[in-house]
């Protein structure tokens, strides 16, 4: 990029305290395209614990244009500022570390600031424990009197206040040493200095490559940082985009949908996999705000497809995320599909998800994966499944619990409601995580039943609602309840003579097995080798 000869850049060193006075006198603000504060409880001790041991905390980014094209957001935290309209800078990079210092160290009582939410006002300061010597955000109201916030510390009258206040609470001996030690962080905060860059002139485009420049041995910038900053244009924010996206997703249980799956269904809507685009490329295209519109409306279907479909009935429960955004690309391509290549999708998501032919490919074959899918898309080929060798895959070895990390436990999650919902049963409400859990009788050793917590979300299970808390599950085989399906469940008749614990886990393992090969071989492309059972040894499922 050729840089304005206007724009200069200048590294300065300033006292935090300084920093923050410029955002209260409006001379710092923040761009209404940056993202929302976000930062948890964690986030704001480790910062001000870095402090305190006298740690770096990252250098900030402020940009001074020629003129301020850009509308301003005039709040931090739970405070309404006053701009400067002459003068004043955005803030390119280190919003939540402002907002986290400037929200704790701002005494509420200042005439000088506006309370704007005072409703969320405790959520921002943070406490001192001057007994254990570490930051904390209490929840309870009832503070101890050695719990001193942070803004009383850099304020003195309200310092001298509080230290005679500790005088009256505690003896001579452990009031000095409390004020001792507020003293002591008091000079740490009213002495720590930070590095801030300073841009003068240019764009925002300017800016934002600065900043990659001068930080490429740092933190990258955030990629959807930099798309929101690059294509504000006419109120379009694309991490707003997104959070209407993501109420949309809720219905289906996938609202925490990654920010970062969703921009790769972005890049990948360009016609090339996500990791051969350049995500800066995109904010040049003139069409970004309509490829966004129709990426998300293709996610939206996609998302539709897996949870009619194929009974992910949460984003956790997706095996890969390359599945969704392939699929994505299908329904980008395919507004009405047929049937049947409904149907091949969903031979295809089950033949992914058993082989593990997301982990199994380098990127130079995952491409070649992506070009088969597309050509699917478009009616070049006749299947979406992309073979490397005429050999087939081969499924991993059955899990021995369900585990949510695991792509193959996902898959035999699956599996399992699939067995249960394949005769049409409708799910009758939105908010299920997952339906089947693994009952732990021991460390190594797990069972497969439903998860009660979510029984009432299917008809067939609301008999069972009043026992969702109950994680003994024999009285399944001791009662006769109605509206379990207990083929379904793989729990046959004489299984429910058993008075063998042992005999009835292990075969109801069997089972499942049994059924699971038998699908995974009317796939096709996938075989279903592993014979090993798992050894129950003296484990029984109704411990």
């Amino acid at each position: 990029m050729d840089f304005n000869n206007k724009i200069s850049v200048k590294p300065e060193i300033d006292r935090l305290i300084n920093i923050l006075e410029y955002v209260k006198k409006g001379r710092l603000v923040v761009p209404e395209f940056q993202r929302d504060y976000i930062w948890d409880r964690k986030q704001r001790i480790d910062l001000f614990d870095s402090i305190k041991r006298g740690f770096p905390i990252g250098s900030l980014l402020f940009w001074n244009p020629e003129s301020n094209e850009y509308e301003y957001n005039d709040k931090v935290g739970p405070y309404k500022l006053n701009i400067n309209p002459n003068k004043y800078s955005y803030i390119i990079d280190g919003y939540q570390r402002i907002t986290t210092l400037f929200s704790a160290l701002t005494n509420p009582e200042d005439e000088s600031t506006t309370l704007s939410n005072k409703d969320k006002l405790q959520e921002y300061i943070v406490y001192y424990d001057l007994e254990n010597q570490e930051f904390s955000q209490p929840l309870s109201k009832n503070i101890e009197p050695y719990f001193i916030p942070l803004y009383v510390l850099v304020d003195t009258f309200l310092f001298l206040t509080f230290s005679d206040e500790l005088k009256e609470q505690y003896n001579e001996d452990l009031s000095t040493k409390y004020i001792n030690r507020a003293k002591k962080l008091a000079t740490t905060l009213l002495d720590y200095s930070i590095a801030f860059v300073n841009i003068n002139g240019g764009t925002i485009q300017d800016s934002v490559e600065i900043f990659s420049r001068i930080n490429s041995k740092g933190s990258d910038m955030s990629p959807m940082w930099m798309l929101s900053a690059l294509t504000y244009n006419d109120g379009f924010k694309f991490s707003e985009e997104i959070e209407k996206l993501r109420v949309k997703l809720s219905e289906y249980n996938f609202d925490d949908l990654k920010t970062e799956i969703i921009l790769q269904c972005v890049e990948t809507a360009t016609g090339k996999i996500y990791f051969d685009v350049k995500t800066e490329s995109l904010a040049k295209r003139e069409d970004f705000n309509t490829l966004c519109d129709i990426t998300f409306n293709s996610i939206l279907e996609t998302v539709k497809f897996l949870y009619n479909e194929l009974n992910v009935v949460a984003y956790k429960l997706l095996p890969y995320n390359l599945q969704l955004i392939f699929l994505t690309e299908f329904f980008r391509t395919n507004t009405i599909p047929t049937q049947n290549q409904i149907e091949k999708l969903k031979i295809w998501f089950w033949q992914t998800s058993y082989s593990n032919y997301f982990s199994l490919y380098s990127l130079s074959k995952q491409r070649r994966a992506f070009l088969k899918f597309q050509n699917f898309s478009r009616g070049i080929e006749e299947t979406p499944l992309f073979k490397a060798t005429n050999e087939n895959f081969s499924v991993p070895e059955f899990p021995k619990s369900i585990y949510y990390g695991s792509v193959r436990s996902k898959t035999l999650a699956l599996f399992l409601i699939k067995c249960v919902l394949e005769n049409n049963q409708q799910l009758i409400n939105n908010d299920l995580e997952d339906f089947y859990s693994l009952y732990p009788s021991n460390k190594d050793a797990e069972y497969m039943f439903p998860k009660f917590r979510y029984l009432d979300y299917f008809p067939e299970f609301t008999s069972l609602t009043s026992r969702k808390k109950n994680r003994n599950y024999s009285f399944l085989l001791t009662e006769d309840v109605p509206n379990f399906d207990y083929q379904a469940n793989f729990i046959t008749p004489i299984m429910k003579t058993y008075n063998d614990e042992f005999k009835f886990g292990r075969e109801r393992y069997y089972l499942i097995k049994e059924a699971e090969k038998t699908f995974v071989k009317s796939l096709g492309d996938v075989d279903y080798e592993n014979e090993n059972f798992f050894d129950f040894g003296k484990y029984s499922p109704f411990d």
